[in-house]
C-alpha cells in the first residue's frame, strides 16, 4: 500500500473465508484490503485471482471500487482497493434504496453495452435444474425445500436450457448482484466483488438482485415492471432465465459444502427458496392468462 499501516478495521459478515480489512495508513489513506491462503482455499484463491483480471481493466467512471494493487506470491493472494464507506442495503429495504440500487443496475447495464472488456461468453452460475433430475439425492433433498419444484422438475429442465440461450448477450454481466455485494454511502450505489464478471444478457443482474430482495420479504414484481422495459427483455425469456438462475442456487443449496463454507449453502438455500417462490409464483400467473385467452 505505499505507507505504515497504523489501524486496522476487520470487516464482519460476508462468505469467503480470507481475511477483510478496512485499512488506515500514517498520514491518513485509506483502502480495503482482502487476502486468501490459496493453499487452504485454492478455489478461493482463484476467484480472487479472477477478480484482479476484471477490476484492474474496469474504465473509470463506473460504480465499482478501484483495484490499487495486488499481490500474490503463490500462496497468498492479496487485493487492495479503494476504500467505499458504505452499508449493504436492507437490514430492513426501504422504498428509497430499492428505487436507488434498482436505477443504478439499470443505468450501469445501459453504459456497459457493449462491456467495454473483453470476457468469456459461458454463464457458470446459470443452470442446475438438469444435473439435479440426474442425481436420485438430489431430487430427494429437493422434495424437501420445495415440493412444487420436485414436481415439475422436467418443465424446469427444460426451461432452463431456454434460459441459457436467452441469456447470451453483449453486456458486461456481474453474475452475482445479490445484495450484500452493494454498498450504499449517500448518494453513491457501489457494486463490488467481480471475481464472476461475464459477457451476457443484464437481466441476469436484475435477477440476482431482485431475488435477494425476494428473500428479504418484498415482493419483486413491481419493480421488475418498473425495470425490464429498459433492458429489452421479453417477459418469456426473462422467466427461462429466472429458471436458470433457480436451478443454479438450488444446485449448490442442495450440493454438499467442505467444512468452512457452510454459510454459503446457507445463503444459497435462502436464495434459491425466493427464487423458487417468485418462478412458481410467474409460472402460475402465466398459465392462468393462457387458460383466460383460450377461455374467455
Amino acid at each position: 500500500m505505499g505507507g505504515v499501516v497504523e489501524f486496522a478495521e476487520s470487516c464482519v459478515g460476508g462468505f469467503s473465508p480470507g481475511f477483510a480489512s478496512r485499512l488506515t495508513l500514517r498520514g491518513g489513506r485509506r483502502a480495503f484490503v482482502k487476502a486468501v491462503d490459496a493453499q487452504l482455499w485454492p478455489v478461493e484463491a482463484s476467484h480472487y485471482r479472477a477478480e484482479a483480471e476484471v477490476a484492474g481493466r474496469l474504465p473509470e467512471g463506473l460504480p465499482v471500487p478501484r483495484l490499487l494493487n495486488r499481490h500474490d506470491d503463490g500462496r497468498w493472494v492479496i487485493l487492495v482497493f479503494e476504500q467505499v464507506d458504505g452499508v449493504a442495503p436492507g437490514q430492513p429495504w426501504t422504498a428509497s434504496q430499492i428505487r436507488r440500487v434498482v436505477a443504478q443496475a439499470v443505468a450501469f447495464a445501459q453504459a456497459t453495452t457493449p462491456s467495454p472488456i473483453e470476457l468469456p461468453h459461458d454463464h457458470p452460475r446459470l443452470g442446475g435444474w438438469a444435473g439435479i433430475s440426474l442425481d436420485a439425492s438430489s431430487i430427494a433433498r429437493l422434495h424437501t425445500v420445495s415440493t412444487w419444484a420436485s414436481h415439475h422438475l422436467e418443465q424446469l429442465t427444460a426451461i432452463e436450457q431456454q434460459g441459457l440461450q436467452a441469456a447470451q448477450g453483449d453486456s458486461l454481466v456481474h453474475c452475482d448482484l445479490y445484495p450484500h455485494n452493494v454498498l450504499l454511502s449517500g448518494d453513491r450505489v457501489t457494486f463490488v466483488d467481480w471475481p464472476h464478471a461475464r459477457l451476457g444478457t443484464p437481466v441476469i443482474d436484475l435477477i440476482a438482485l431482485l431475488t435477494g430482495m425476494a428473500a428479504d420479504g418484498i415482493d419483486p414484481e413491481p419493480h421488475l415492471h418498473t425495470a425490464l422495459p429498459a433492458l429489452n427483455c421479453p417477459p418469456a425469456s426473462f422467466d427461462a432465465i429466472l429458471a436458470a438462475h433457480t436451478g443454479f442456487l438450488m444446485a449448490g443449496a442442495l450440493a454438499p459444502m467442505p467444512t468452512g463454507l457452510q454459510a454459503i449453502t446457507k445463503e444459497k438455500l435462502r436464495l434459491a427458496t425466493a427464487a423458487t417462490q417468485w418462478l412458481q409464483h410467474r409460472c402460475a400467473t402465466r398459465d392462468s392468462n393462457v387458460q383466460n385467452t383460450v377461455n374467455p
